[in-house]
């Protein structure tokens, strides 16, 4: 029944938020890099608890924590900035929960707790009020809906790792058209749906192209399969994989589920990661994340079987504006969405 109360909440939280009614409030984080005549505090220590290795847990803390570390030494402070798969044994000043609600007799101290939230919103909710303070990385879809559960949420905003963007700068080296015939997607296999429906659409797209389809999902071993003319590799997740059907790619590519909380909140992660590494993408209307982000640089958009067909084929056939969405995309990512913007709003 517990759990009962937990899903009517947090789905009348979505759709509240969804359709604007009531306060839903989040702070939004200042974007200008601390300065040295700001006043801050000494000898902090800061300790972030991610106690499930994740690709999430990897981009949105142990991938940011050394920009971090050097903003706050440019910043003139001492503070001592830790992360770990276990909570920390020693008392700290800041616990930053990633997607945990710890048990009460296992913190050391009495610290600030945060939680740090980027998915699976609706298994917390009701943990929320044991913290001093919400983050939310992903969207400010998200955060307006969790300001329904806790009275001090602020955005954060998720952002790429500086190795991918300055890989992705190598990658632009060559134009996408130029680099083989490679349609990428890319996402958790729980983000696989909406791809599957799109099979009578990318069979009839390969039918007249020379097309290979690429999926980096998972952890299961790679396979292949025929989906009518086209070539289709199911290719386990890693850096070096992801890294290796950039290099490929033409064009990427990532449709969202149909449902609200699958949609509205949808982050632009997925995309922006594609930037980030050259690749030019198409994203979901459906998204405001998304739709925000490619907004920033004129990028397309879907949002029906018929405009991801239109939008495939017409991007795919069109050399020069790949070069230039792929350029325009990764500047959009390096200027205002690498772990260096991350790192000073959480110096905030």
């Amino acid at each position: 029944m517990t759990k009962f109360f937990s899903k009517a909440r947090f789905y009348s939280a979505l759709y509240a938020a969804r359709l604007g009614f009531g306060r839903g409030g989040f702070a939004e984080i200042d974007k200008q890099p601390l300065s040295s005549a700001e006043s801050a505090p000494q000898g902090l220590r800061i300790h972030f608890w991610a106690p499930l290795p994740s690709p999430g847990a990897n981009v949105i803390v142990h991938d940011m924590l050394p920009t971090l570390r050097d903003e706050i030494a440019q910043a003139g402070l001492d503070w001592v900035v830790t992360a770990s798969e276990e909570l920390p044994v020693t008392p700290v000043d800041w616990l930053v929960c990633f997607k945990a609600v710890p048990d009460r007799c296992k913190i050391v101290g009495r610290p600030r707790k945060v939680f740090l939230i980027c998915d699976m919103k609706h298994y917390f909710w009701d943990g929320l009020k044991r913290f001093d303070s919400v983050v939310v990385a992903p969207s400010r879809t998200m955060a307006a809906m969790l300001g329904f559960g806790h009275r001090e949420v602020s955005f954060l905003g998720e952002s790429e790792p500086l190795d991918y963007v300055a890989w992705g700068e190598g990658n632009l080296k060559t134009p996408p058209a130029e680099r083989g015939n490679v349609l990428m997607w890319h996402g958790g296999k729980w983000s696989l749906p909406p791809l599957l429906e799109m099979r009578p659409a990318l069979e009839r797209f390969a039918a007249t192209r020379d097309v290979e389809l690429h999926v980096v999902s998972g952890q299961d071993e790679a396979r292949e399969e025929a989906w009518g003319e086209l070539t289709v590799k199911f290719l386990p997740w890693s850096k070096k994989q992801l890294f290796a059907s950039a290099s490929r790619a033409r064009l990427g590519f990532v449709p969202a589920k149909s449902s609200v909380r699958l949609s509205w909140l949808k982050p632009a992660s997925r995309v922006r990661c594609l930037y980030a590494l050259g690749v030019p993408a198409i994203g979901d209307l459906r998204a405001p994340d998304v739709v925000e982000f490619l907004g920033e640089f004129g990028g397309p958009l879907a949002g029906d079987a018929r405009a991801w067909s239109r939008q495939l084929a017409t991007m795919w056939d069109a050399p020069e504006a790949l070069r230039d969405l792929a350029i325009a995309g990764h500047e959009a990512v390096r200027d205002r969405h690498s772990t260096v913007q991350t790192a000073r709003l959480w110096l905030r």
